[in-house]
C-alpha cells in the first residue's frame, strides 16, 4: 500500500462539489482533487509554475423520466463503453467543482493552489442501463488551475 511521502508537499485546504442540472431533470454531482503538485523548471511572468495533476468524478441522480427511458434496455457490457445511443443533454444550470490545497515550495514558500473543473458538455446513453438500472452520462470538462503565493 502506498503511504504518503515528504514528495507530498501539499495538504488539503478545502473542496466544494459541483454540479450539472440537465434538461432531462437529472442531477449530476462533480469532485475535484489534486493528486500531485510538481514545480516546473521554468521562470514565467508569474514567478513559478507548476505542473499539477487533477482527477475529477461524477455521480449521477437520473430522473424518473431518464430511468424510465432504460428500463427494458440491455444492461452494457463491463469495462466497455457503448458507441451507439448517445444523445447531447443541454445543460440547464451548473456549478464548477473545485479543490484547495497548501502547498510548500522548497519548504518555505507557501502557495494556495486551486484545482477546478468546469462541466461544458454532457451526453446520456439510452441504449443501455447500468447495473443500477440507470442511464449511462458522460460529462466533458475542462481543467482550470490557479495559484496564489501567500506571505
Amino acid at each position: 500500500m502506498y503511504q504518503a511521502t515528504s514528495l507530498h508537499k501539499f495538504k488539503l485546504k478545502d473542496f466544494n462539489l459541483g454540479y450539472v442540472k440537465l434538461s432531462d431533470g437529472t442531477t449530476i454531482i462533480l469532485r475535484a482533487a489534486v493528486i500531485d503538485i510538481k514545480p516546473l523548471p521554468i521562470t514565467p511572468p508569474f514567478g513559478v509554475e507548476f505542473n499539477v495533476v487533477i482527477v475529477g468524478g461524477v455521480s449521477a441522480h437520473p430522473s424518473d423520466s431518464a430511468l424510465n427511458e432504460v428500463k427494458d434496455k440491455p444492461i452494457m457490457e463491463p469495462n466497455k463503453m457503448p458507441s451507439d445511443g448517445w444523445t447531447l443533454i443541454d445543460i440547464v444550470e451548473k456549478q464548477s467543482a473545485y479543490e484547495e490545497v497548501e502547498y510548500f515550495l522548497n519548504g518555505k514558500e507557501k502557495y494556495i493552489i486551486r484545482a477546478e473543473i468546469e462541466p461544458i458538455l454532457t451526453a446520456k446513453n439510452t441504449n443501455y442501463r447500468t447495473i443500477q438500472n440507470e442511464p449511462l452520462y458522460f460529462v466533458r470538462w475542462v481543467n482550470k488551475v490557479s495559484w496564489k503565493k501567500c506571505e
